[in-house]
């Protein structure tokens, strides 16, 4: 007859499965009842252990990291944040399944790319010494859009002299203070909602705002009411072209407010970057490739037609060169050239 499973062996083992994940590069870690030990990198999972997880050893994680919380998941899970070092921290993720606890830990912070290291064209810092304005950072799932935000508010901060807020959901990097003095907001933790943590920026007489998520109408609002009170704000969107990305922005205002969104949009757009991520030819680098728009992007508000003057930095160009130089293949050149519809 087998022996019961030491309950507290997961949690012990817990900070060493931390530790290996993050020399490995990973996102993610995944302690699930009846599976191995997981991990997620370069976006494919990895087997980090060949212990086989019993589910009071998960549950045991559980109730080390949120204490009696984990019997009360009114919305169906809950989130912990853990610091592991000065640049990272972990959100640990804690939900129920087949009535037994799962545990994903999701890993944040880090040293933050240049734009040279993410190969954003410079020409964006043209949008980004603006004075005020609204600026869409855009892409599709898993594109690295997030990075390039995180990127942009980094060298904002390192470049100029302001107050820049952050409102985020959830945060993926810390921002150490600069030239400017920097305040980080997470929805959930610092604020009930983006509209909120937008208003305290606000009030609190913020230059320049970052947003990751515009949710609902209440935070578009806000978005729009800054950039035109002469903010300067960055907002991230999940869109394929910067058509979509107008288009998504317009589609989350009720159709009594639309024309009202199209004017103030028309008036204080400043510019849009979409990126893709391009797979080096070593097999392991990925970085930015991008369209950057200055103002002319405000024609799409009306449904108008881009010209070449409206770009700041061309992608299909920045593919050209990839492949040219040979960093990216032909098969993944044209991959590039498909999406962007090129």
């Amino acid at each position: 007859m087998s022996s019961r499973p030491d309950h507290t062996l997961a949690w012990m083992k817990f900070d060493e499965w931390i530790s290996r994940a993050l020399e490995k590069g990973a996102t993610d870690l995944y302690l699930l009842p009846g599976h191995k030990v997981m991990c997620r990198v370069n976006r494919e999972l990895q087997e980090l252990d060949p212990m086989e997880l019993d589910a009071s050893q998960t549950r045991w994680v559980g109730v080390c990291m949120a204490e009696r919380e984990i019997d009360y998941m009114q919305q169906g899970y809950i989130s912990v944040v853990r610091p592991i070092n000065d640049t990272h921290y972990a959100e640990v993720v804690l939900a129920r399944s087949g009535g037994k606890v799962s545990v994903t830990v999701k890993f944040r912070g880090g040293k933050l790319p240049t734009l040279e290291e993410c190969n954003v064209p410079l020409a964006v810092t043209r949008l980004l010494n603006a004075p005020n304005g609204l600026i869409i950072v855009a892409g599709p799932h898993a594109s690295g859009k997030t990075t390039t935000l995180y990127v942009l508010a980094q060298w904002l901060n390192e470049n100029r002299a302001l107050h820049l807020c952050t409102v985020e959901k959830p945060r993926h990097y810390l921002l150490k203070p600069a030239k400017s003095l920097v305040q980080q907001r997470e929805v959930g933790r610092d604020c009930v909602s983006g509209a909120a943590g937008i208003d305290a920026a606000m009030q609190q007489d913020a230059d320049a705002l970052v947003v990751s998520e515009v949710e609902d109408f209440e935070t578009l609002a806000a978005v729009l009411q800054a950039a035109e009170k002469g903010h300067l704000v960055l907002v991230q969107l999940h869109a394929d072209d910067p058509a979509d990305a107008v288009a998504r922005l317009l589609a989350a205002a009720p159709e009594s407010m639309q024309g009202q969104v199209k004017r103030q949009l028309a008036g204080c757009l400043r510019g849009i970057v979409v990126q893709r991520l391009a797979k080096f030819a070593d097999g392991r680098t990925r970085k930015a490739v991008c369209d950057v728009l200055g103002e002319g992007a405000r024609k799409l508000v009306e449904g108008g037609r881009l010209d070449a003057g409206a770009y700041l930095a061309r992608v299909r160009d920045e593919i050209g060169k990839l492949e040219s130089a040979r960093k990216i293949t032909g098969e993944e050149a044209a991959r590039l050239l498909r999406e962007v519809g090129a």
